[in-house]
């Protein structure tokens, strides 16, 4: 149990709703940020405009945490495009406003910043730590941006985690693993023998790390020392979203009907993105202990709930 504030931005998201409540089921004094107003109580929970600058401050004043994960951030690649410099001011800019306040007060604040495995350039490679990076999005250059400011406040401690693909229950359906577990679920309910899916590229692999280890690792890079600046937050898996229907079409007993839409297809998709978590498991207590198969189930089982 910790006897420390922590501040956790965005709790209404995927990973701060898991992120959140494990903090809490803990014991620990917790306070969190929404952009939702009708979520903040003004107690543990506060309204706040990420491109606000003083409401950053008030709030950081007002917590004076000891540890402060910034979770919330402008997560869409594909959105970035359209909106750059909103993607600039809220991974970048919000951040600055962050550590510019706990450089003001002299706070004793430990930091972690949620940067991304999209910064690293296309490769067949495993990626490590130490990989090349590419401004291949306004996306990738707002958290290479980010990262950046580890060196312009070197009085503060910050770590960053550049995270691969996450999920798990909760998630919107928005994302692969969510939309296939909810067609499936869907066939369940309305018993039906198969499912069909209109889909792209269905081979190209992924390293999937469920949420609830995510948390864990996003705690314990807080927690416990840390000797380097940049740790990939990953399990070394990768998973095709063939391999993912494969998954549920077992656990289900229900079979898919793919139906390949070329238009999904985008011809710079990276074939394979694979990362190397060599580096948090060795420097922290951090292990992988969600299968990723009892991540798909455990998803599947949400959407079923959310059903009936």
């Amino acid at each position: 149990m910790s006897n420390w504030n922590w501040l956790i931005t965005g709790i209404e998201g995927f990973v701060g709703s898991h992120f959140f409540p494990a903090l809490q089921q803990r014991g620990y004094a917790v306070f969190g940020t929404t952009w939702n107003k009708q979520l903040a109580d003004n107690k543990s929970v506060f309204y706040l405009d990420l491109s606000n600058q003083q409401q950053i401050e008030e709030i950081v004043v007002k917590i004076k945490p000891r540890y402060l994960a910034l979770i919330a951030g402008f997560s869409s690649m594909r959105d970035s495009f359209q909106k750059p410099e909103e993607c600039m001011v809220i991974n970048c800019e919000s951040t600055r406003y962050f550590l510019q306040a706990i450089q003001k007060y002299k706070l004793k604040t430990k930091v972690l910043i949620i940067s991304s495995a999209m910064m690293y350039c296309p490769s067949d490679e495993i990626l490590t730590e130490a990989s090349a990076v590419c401004n291949s999005s306004p996306y990738a250059e707002s958290k290479i941006k980010q990262e950046e400011l580890i060196n312009e406040f070197p009085e503060i401690e910050i770590v960053a985690s550049r995270s691969f693909n996450h999920t798990g229950p909760g998630q919107l359906d928005t994302s692969i693993v969510p939309k296939l577990a909810k067609g499936f679920a869907e066939a369940e309910k309305n018993r039906q023998e198969s499912v069909s899916f209109e889909l792209g590229d269905i081979d190209s692999e992924r390293d999937f790390l469920d949420v609830r280890d995510v948390c864990n690792a996003y705690r314990i890079l807080l927690e416990e020392p840390t000797k380097h600046s940049i740790y990939n937050v990953c399990s070394s898996q990768c998973f095709s979203v063939r391999n993912i229907i494969t998954i549920l079409e077992k656990q289900s007993g229900k079979k898919a009907r793919i139906m390949i839409n070329q238009s999904f297809i985008n011809s710079n998709e990276r074939k394979l993105i694979l990362g190397d978590n060599k580096r948090i498991t060795a420097e922290t207590s951090w292990k992988l202990t969600i299968p990723f198969e009892q991540t798909v189930y455990d998803t599947y089982l949400y959407w079923k709930k959310k059903m009936y």
